[in-house]
């Protein structure tokens, strides 16, 4: 690696060595101005920024406290995606009495090739997992995780001892800088069928324990579900099901802290094997595949009038879809797993599609979730 030797501003504060800082001079190169530097680094991965922290002090604390860096290297990091595939290690049939279970995180990027692999012991058997942006959230029966594999942290959200964990939501509202995770939960009577929600809210860059829980009224439905929620724009989504005929989707509006319900584009959903909500192209879609025609429709909630218009109808012949992976809000590409146990990269724009191989051992995962890299810290 090249020597740095930072000209001025050495060994400041963050934000205030962004003032003094003028230019650079990297060996073998010469001098380079201060802000192509931080052009620069934006747009690594993680992995070597962390290798980069060892540098010098300014350095370290540029990688590590400074926000304003750490938001412009989001923004880049949304144009490189990661999978990140899970693998839980129970210990539980040769030490009967131990609840912890090993948790295996694995990162691949869109050629198919492992950037990362590490594992982390969490307490109990994970019923729950949920990725927004860079963090991630993992719920077990009574406690509860967030996670920024890049930089392989977990902590424990502070949570009532002995207190059952239901139905998680997970979300970020960028207006505030905010990540909400969302727990529904069943009152302790029997009532009339509604949910409690309570909300814990932390800011981005800052201690996650340091935030706090708080009742927030009931959820007007049960939205007991095996589909993850998702979050797209600042609104939770879950998928509320008494049957094909009776499907509708429930939503949380993270600023207003407002419940709403959406009725599915379609009632006739027998014709399709799968019916599934994602966030994409800035908005929530629903997306149908149909084994008799091959065909994937897709259509998009319309904010404004809160209309579905079927926006597109894509021909994946000799394809079979299996299920989606859920992908950036404003993204126009589509990440579909097919029965041929390979993922499938089709681009809405240029209606054109790709294939991402995974490693040997996928079949021993659970379903890959999408993710960017980050510093974000957590504690």
């Amino acid at each position: 690696m090249n020597q740095v030797i930072i000209i001025s501003g050495k060994d400041r504060k963050p934000e205030e060595a962004r003032k003094n800082y003028h230019v650079m001079e990297l060996a073998g190169i010469g001098y380079l101005p201060y802000d192509l530097i931080i052009e620069i680094l934006s747009r690594l991965p993680v992995k070597v920024l962390c290798k980069f922290r060892c540098v010098s002090k300014s350095w370290h604390g540029l990688l590590t406290r400074d926000k304003e860096f750490a938001a412009r290297h989001i923004e880049c990091s949304k144009h490189m995606p990661l999978l990140l595939i899970r693998r839980y290690l129970s210990d539980a049939i040769e030490e009967p009495n131990n609840s912890k279970t090993t948790i295996e995180l694995t990162s691949v990027d869109m050629q198919g090739d492992v950037t990362d692999r590490f594992k982390k012991v969490i307490d109990g058997p994970v019923h729950t997992f949920i990725s927004c942006g860079s963090l991630s959230v993992l719920c077990c029966m009574y406690s509860l995780y967030v996670c920024n594999p890049s930089i392989r942290e977990i902590v424990r959200v502070p949570y009532r001892s002995n207190s059952r964990l239901h139905n998680i939501g997970f979300g970020y509202l960028p207006i505030t800088n905010e990540y909400k995770i969302v727990h529904l939960h069943y009152h302790s009577y029997v009532g009339n069928g509604k949910m409690g929600c309570e909300i814990f809210s932390f800011r981005s860059g800052e201690d996650v324990t340091s935030g706090s829980w708080r009742q927030i009224g009931d959820c007007p439905s049960s939205a007991w579900t095996s589909e993850y929620p998702v979050c797209v724009n600042g609104v939770i989504y879950w998928s509320l099901s008494s049957g094909w005929k009776d499907r509708s989707i429930l939503s949380l509006d993270l600023k207003k802290e407002e419940f709403a319900s959406i009725s599915y584009p379609i009632r006739d959903s027998k014709k399709y094997s799968f019916l599934e909500y994602i966030g994409l192209m800035g908005g929530l879609c629903v997306v149908g595949f149909s084994e008799e025609t091959s065909r994937m429709d897709i259509w998009m909630l319309k904010n404004r009038t809160k209309i579905w218009a079927m926006e597109y109808s894509v021909n994946l012949s000799p394809l079979c879809p299996k299920f989606l992976i859920s992908t950036d809000d404003n993204s126009q590409e589509i990440l579909v797993h097919m029965e041929q146990r390979d993922l499938i990269c089709y681009s809405l724009k240029s209606q054109k599609s790709r294939r991402i191989g995974y490693h040997g051992a996928i079949k021993n995962y659970n379903k890959p979730c999408l993710y960017y890299g980050s510093l974000i810290p957590l504690g």
